[in-house]
C-alpha cells in the first residue's frame, strides 16, 4: 500500500508539473522540461505496479517474480535518477534559452496563422503573470505581429490590466502590465520553481529506493536457517540489508534441510553474507532492527554491550525492532544500571518468545543458560505465548516479536508495515 500511495505521489507531482500552466511549455524551445516531466510520471506508474507485485513476490516467494521486481526497482532507480538530472541541467541552462529564443517565438508568432497554440500561450502568460513583452513592452514594435496583426495596436490586448477590444492602442503604465525584466523573469521564477520541485521529487525518490531502509541482523555462531531465509527474502526485495555479528563472524546457519541448503550455498558467495562487526555498528546510520531466531543468541547476544548500545538508541528513538523465537533472548543485553538497581529497557513491554513447552523439548534444556519468558517476567514484562509451534507475533508500539521460527514470516511483514508507517 504504502509503494501504491509513494507511486501516485510521484504520478501526481510528474502531472502537475505539465498541467499547471501547461501552456506555458509550448513557449519554450527545449523539450527537457516536459520529458523530466513525463519519466517521472512514468516512474510514479512502475512504482505502483512495482509495490503490488513486491507484495506478490514476498508472500509467496516466487523467486521469477523477485527477479521481476528487482528489475523494476533498477528501472525505477534509473528513470528517477534520469528525471531529476534533466531537471538540475535544464535548471542550469533555463535563464539564457529563455532570453536566447523567448522574445522571438512571441513577437514572431503571435496571432500568426497555424500558431494558434502559441498565441493562447502568450495571451494566458501575460494575464496569469501580470507581464507585458519578453523583456518589456518595448520588444512589442519589433517582429512580424507589429508589421502584420497589430492593426493599430502597440501591445497585444492580454498585455491591458483590463483587457478589452484594442485595448493594446496605449501603452501607458496605467493601461498595461510594466515590470521590470518583463516576461522572463516571471517565467524563469514560475519554472525553476517546478523544476526544484520536479528535481528534488526525482532525485529524493530515487535515493530512497536504493537506499531503503537498513535492517541489522544481528547473528551469533548459529542461525536458524529457515528463519534467516524468510527474513531475507521478505526485507531483501524492498530494502538493503546489513548483516553483524560480534567480531564478525561468519554466518553459521543450524537446520539445513533440502528446502533451504541450495539457498544457504548461494548466499555464502554473495558480498553480503560476509557480517560486520557488531561492535562497530552505529544505530545511528540504521532504521530497524532485525533479529531472526537464532540458538546462538542464548550464549553470547543476551550479554552483549554493543547490542545493548544499539537497542538503548533504537528505544529512545522509538525506531522498529524485531526479534524472532530465540533471537529474542538477545533483547535481554539491553540493561540500564543505575545507583539503585538495574533496569530492563524493555520493562512495559508487551511481547512473545519461546515457551518452556517448546524449549523443554531441547536436548539441551537443562544446560540453557537463559530461559526467555522467566526473564520477561522477572524484568517487568507481560509475556504471551501460544500453543508449540503455532504463529503467535506480539506487536507492542515500536517492537515486534515472534514466538518461534514458525512465526517469522508473520514478524517481519508486522516490522516492514510499522516501518511504512513511520515513514
Amino acid at each position: 500500500m504504502s509503494s501504491q500511495l509513494a507511486g501516485g505521489a510521484v504520478m501526481a507531482v510528474g502531472i502537475w508539473t505539465l498541467v499547471d500552466k501547461s501552456d506555458y511549455i509550448s513557449l519554450l524551445s527545449s523539450s527537457t522540461y516536459m520529458v523530466a516531466a513525463f519519466i517521472l510520471i512514468g516512474a510514479g506508474a512502475v512504482v505502483m505496479f512495482t509495490g503490488m507485485l513486491g507484495c506478490c513476490a514476498t508472500i509467496r516467494e516466487q523467486r521469477g517474480l523477485l527477479i521481476v521486481f528487482f528489475v523494476l526497482l533498477l528501472l525505477i532507480f534509473l528513470l528517477e535518477i534520469t528525471a531529476g538530472i534533466l531537471a538540475y541541467v535544464y535548471y542550469q541552462e533555463l535563464n539564457a534559452e529563455l532570453r536566447a529564443d523567448l522574445k522571438e517565438r512571441m513577437v514572431e508568432n503571435y496571432q500568426k496563422p497555424g500558431q494558434e497554440h502559441i498565441t493562447r500561450a502568450i495571451d494566458k502568460l501575460q494575464q496569469d503573470l501580470k507581464c507585458c513583452g519578453s523583456n518589456s513592452s518595448a520588444d512589442w514594435r519589433d517582429g512580424s505581429w507589429i508589421q502584420t496583426f497589430a492593426d493599430r495596436r502597440l501591445v497585444p490586448d492580454s498585455c491591458c490590466k483590463t483587457p478589452t477590444e484594442h485595448c493594446g492602442l496605449r501603452d501607458h503604465p496605467s493601461n498595461i502590465y510594466k515590470v521590470e525584466g518583463g516576461c522572463i523573469s516571471k517565467l524563469e521564477d514560475f519554472i525553476l520553481q517546478h523544476l526544484l520541485i520536479l528535481g528534488s521529487v526525482g532525485l529524493g525518490i530515487a535515493f530512497i529506493q536504493i537506499v531503503g531502509m537498513i535492517f541489522t541482523c544481528c547473528l551469533y555462531r548459529r542461525v536458524s536457517a529457515r528463519s534467516f531465509h524468510q527474513c531475507f527474502s521478505l526485507c531483501s526485495s524492498v530494502f538493503n540489508l546489513q548483516t553483524a555479528t560480534p567480531g564478525g563472524k561468519t554466518i553459521d546457519f543450524a537446520g539445513v534441510d533440502d528446502s533451504t541448503a541450495r539457498w544457504v550455498q548461494e548466499f555464502s558467495v554473495k558480498p553480503y553474507a560476509s557480517p560486520a562487526k557488531l561492535e562497530s555498528i552505529d544505530g545511528a546510520r540504521y532504521q530497524a532492527l532485525l533479529i531472526p531466531d537464532c540458538p546462538g543468541a542464548l550464549n553470547d547476544l543476551a550479554h552483549s554491550g554493543s547490542l545493548a548500545r544499539i537497542l538503548a538508541h533504537f528505544i529512545s528513538q522509538q525506531k522498529p525492532v524485531c526479534a524472532v523465537g530465540q533471537g529474542v533472548a538477545a533483547l535481554c543485553c539491553a540493561t540500564e544500571e543505575s545507583e539503585v538497581n538495574k533496569k530492563w529497557i524493555f520493562s512495559g513491554y508487551s511481547m512473545t518468545g519461546p515457551s518452556v513447552f517448546e524449549l523443554v523439548r531441547s536436548p539441551d534444556f537443562a544446560n540453557l543458560p537463559l530461559i526467555v519468558e522467566d526473564f520477561i517476567k522477572d524484568s517487568g514484562g507481560s509475556y504471551t505465548a501460544s500453543i508449540e509451534d503455532a504463529v503467535h507475533v506480539v506487536l507492542d508500539r515500536h517492537l515486534v516479536t515472534g514466538q518461534n521460527m514458525q512465526s517469522t514470516s508473520a514478524a517481519v511483514n508486522n516490522l516492514i508495515l510499522l516501518c511504512n508507517s513511520s515513514r
